[in-house]
């Protein structure tokens, strides 16, 4: 793929495209809002995997559509009944999050509108998250039988708080993007959020690349 080049994946809910050093994947499945099926999974895994590959990339970048960002994970699976579609899922899931997580270079989500449990999620994996004022975020997980995991968990908890990230989770309450940034959950609030990044990733393209490795390994290491 050459750059600037659109690549479709998953059916179309993807789009994935690298630029002026940032690969970014745009989440495009408006009919439900951008939750996350399998497929949607397993093309963010692949496309981790390549922008790793590429030494023309410094960022990874995650966005959604205007007024959403993500809706959470797809629960077709999870509510089907079907036991082995459910722990596929989940595995893939898992697997996606932590891709995110161990990337080795700095990883953005830049969100618009709904952030919803599986959505807040993968925000939650990356580095920074960059929020417009409409941005809403909450965690539904004990309305649905889900138990997140503990990598989650934690930098929830590193971010907000213990307390706070335990009223979000037990009560499922929903939050905005005020709130958000007061909390530790959202960093950086902005009115132009492509202006924001577009800052964000000159700021990277004049950095010393190996320097710029060894303070996002230091960084893992002290969250």
């Amino acid at each position: 793929m050459s750059e600037q080049d659109c690549e479709v994946r998953a059916g179309g809910d993807i789009i994935f495209r690298v630029a002026d050093g940032a690969a970014i994947l745009q989440l495009n499945r408006p009919a439900k809002r951008n939750a996350l099926s399998q497929a949607m999974w397993e093309a963010i895994c692949a496309a981790l995997a390549e922008a790793a590959d590429r030494p023309d990339v410094r960022a990874f970048v995650f966005t959604g559509l205007p007024g959403v960002f993500c809706a959470g994970a797809d629960l077709t699976a999870l509510k089907s009944g079907d036991r082995e579609a459910a722990a596929r899922y989940r595995e893939i899931s898992l697997r996606g999050y932590a891709a995110v997580r161990d990337f080795s270079l700095p990883t953005v989500a830049v969100i618009d509108g709904l952030c919803i449990g599986g959505g807040n999620n993968l925000a939650l994996a990356c580095d920074i998250r960059l929020a417009s004022p409409r941005a809403s975020f909450a965690i539904p997980a004990v309305r649905h039988g889900i138990v997140y995991d503990r990598p989650t968990v934690t930098r929830l908890v590193e971010l907000m708080g213990s307390g706070r990230a335990s009223h979000l989770l037990f009560t499922a309450g929903r939050i905005d993007a005020a709130r958000a940034a007061e909390t530790g959950l959202v960093d950086i609030l902005a009115d132009d959020l492509d202006a924001e990044l577009a800052d964000f990733l000159d700021a990277l393209r004049a950095a010393d690349m190996p320097t710029l490795l060894a303070i996002r390994d230091t960084i893992r290491q002290v969250r």
